[in-house]
């Protein structure tokens, strides 16, 4: 492998590792704590997506004045090579576009969120999934067949608000998406260990019970649905600035719904760094397939593009049959803000029995040299 070749494979597998990771976060969070089964997290990525492509060209073109008399969608690629010169030379605009989309992508798709899940979030097991799925399916069937959003079944070309940057664009874009993912996680992280990661954790063990102490439980998977679907739509924003296009095609169920399920559930439900340890394995394992398929295919009887398929089926039949908790399964998260040893004490003052804490067990090579004393000594 040459030098060129690893740095490209690199920025690739870092690329999309951070793409997935914040889906996957936020799928680990509205399942793996609040119990909602959201089967079309892809949703939330195309709208992400369709606001890149159906906005970032239009309103260059309009600040620029470049060639107006041309139809947008017709002459996409002229116009946005037009756009990209300015570019260069504009870094102020470049960033403001792009904060401006970010915002829009935020509002618009917790709007759908909104939409989406308070007619079907009373639903629960089967009946809430195949909702979930058909309003995504339905977004992406929209983005195919309406030819002015996005190019329908073609694509439509995202003018680089990074061109600014020059040869160093591949190096700052990463570390402009590794922000981005990093606040997503420590956001996700805090709310999970604060009072309401106690509340959603209750609403997914037992909703009625939740109910009987006051708990608005509707509110509360609704509440969590919208700002997951929201934060889940930056990664289709980067993804679409990424690849300087947006194509309707690629949002399917496959890539960006049954992909982070098997994700998280490899590395642990209800656990964010389980979810990132996950993605990273599968990420890792995929990209690998991807460049270097045309080196293994001596190697495997059978055609290799059927490898990361088969790949993924036995890595979900591994984790079901050996692992079902995944590799760093949910532990009880101490929450901030509580002293757990003044709690202990002050019931055990009031005359409530707590169980003591256990102690840890001894590793196996104490056990072995404790059982050898007791043998010389007698």
């Amino acid at each position: 492998m040459t030098e060129g070749v690893f740095l490209q494979w690199f920025t690739d597998l870092f690329m999309f590792f951070l793409l997935y990771l914040i889906v996957t976060i936020n799928l680990n969070f509205m399942y793996g704590y609040t119990g909602i089964p959201h089967f079309g997290i892809s949703l939330s990525v195309a709208g992400g997506g369709y606001v890149v492509g159906a906005l970032t060209g239009r309103i260059l073109r309009a600040v620029y004045n470049v060639y107006p008399e041309l139809d947008f969608m017709y002459e996409n690629s002229k116009i946005t090579n037009e756009i990209n010169a300015y570019l260069a030379n504009d870094p102020f605009m470049g960033i403001g576009v792009f904060i401006l989309i970010i915002v829009v992508s935020l509002v618009l798709n917790a709007g759908l969120g909104y939409i989406v899940s308070r007619p079907a979030i009373r639903l629960s097991g089967s009946y809430l999934i195949i909702i979930l799925i058909g309003m995504a399916e339905a977004t992406r069937i929209i983005g195919m067949n309406y030819y002015p959003l996005v190019g329908g079944t073609f694509w439509v070309h995202v003018p680089d608000v990074f061109n600014w940057m020059g040869d160093l664009r591949i190096q700052g874009y990463l570390i402009i998406c590794t922000l981005f993912t990093l606040g997503i996680f420590l956001l996700l992280q805090a709310m999970s260990t604060s009072p309401l990661g106690r509340v959603v954790r209750a609403v997914r063990e037992n909703p009625t019970s939740a109910e009987c102490v006051g708990k608005d439980v509707v509110g509360i998977r609704t509440k969590v649905v919208v700002l997951c679907s929201a934060l889940t739509s930056i990664a289709g924003v980067l993804y679409g600035f990424y690849i300087h296009a947006v194509l309707s095609t690629s949002y399917t169920r496959a890539s960006w719904t049954f992909y982070p399920w098997l994700m998280f559930m490899v590395g642990g439900v209800g656990n964010n760094m389980g979810a990132t340890v996950g993605t990273f394995i599968f990420i890792a394992l995929r990209r690998l397939i991807i460049f270097f398929k045309h080196d293994i295919e001596i190697y495997v009887p059978f055609q290799v593009q059927w490898l990361e398929q088969i790949m993924t089926g036995a890595m979900l039949l591994l984790i079901i049959i050996f692992r079902p908790q995944g590799l760093l399964p949910e532990k009880p998260t101490k929450m901030r803000g509580l002293d757990h040893g003044r709690f202990h004490d002050e019931l055990g003052k009031k005359g409530v029995k707590v169980p003591e804490r256990r102690a840890k067990k001894a590793n196996i090579l104490q056990r072995l040299l404790s059982v050898r004393k007791k043998a010389t000594s007698q």
